[in-house]
């Protein structure tokens, strides 16, 4: 069965959303819901969010009805614009929270690890080692972990910025004041 939109009927639809009419939405969804929220799973692979790009689109559909120009393009192609455009920031910002994830995964392993085991084991077999460890752990947990990840795993600012969602120059202020207290408390 082929699913046809009447692109008059959709565009009275706009219009009457556009003047804030609840029962247009209320149609409007009952209508290309179904094809729309399709779209949605065939970018995202994914009930939940898909069904959540298909209410943030509606959502935009309210707010923005006003701006659809029927000369510029047919109303089921601006909607399914939408949906696309939000589908897509949707699998960028899910990846983005993946990787941020796997690597706090990593930082937190990383500090509750028993030293016997751990890769810093010979740092702290010495004095001097055991005093960065205790200087470390005495930073804010925010400096401590900027300072981990650029200096044990080997992270760019960059990269802890993206892992973190700071600025880059969040991660260089942390890094400075981290790298300063530590070399006070090591008395440097």
């Amino acid at each position: 069965m082929e699913n046809t939109f009447d692109p008059d009927e959709l565009e009275n639809l706009l219009a009457r959303i556009a003047l804030k009419d609840q029962k247009a939405l209320e149609q409007l969804y009952k209508r290309v819901a179904p094809k729309l929220n399709g779209v949605a799973m065939i970018i995202l692979r994914d009930t939940d969010l898909s069904n959540d790009v298909l209410q943030e689109a509606f959502l935009q559909i309210w707010h923005k009805a006003d701006e659809y120009r029927r000369g510029l393009s047919e109303p089921m192609t601006w909607m399914t614009s939408l949906v696309r455009y939000r589908a897509l920031d949707k699998l960028k910002a899910e990846g983005r929270e993946q990787r941020r994830r796997e690597r706090h995964d990593e930082i937190e392993q990383l500090l509750e690890q028993d030293l016997v085991e751990s890769p810093l084991r010979e740092v702290v077999n010495s004095n001097e080692k055991c005093r960065i460890h205790r200087c470390l752990r005495s930073l804010d947990v925010l400096n401590r972990n900027a300072i981990l990840m650029a200096y044990y795993y080997g992270y760019s600012r960059e990269d802890i910025a993206v892992h973190i969602e700071k600025p880059v120059n969040t991660v260089k202020i942390w890094l400075k004041r981290g790298l300063g207290r530590l070399a006070q408390c090591l008395g440097h």
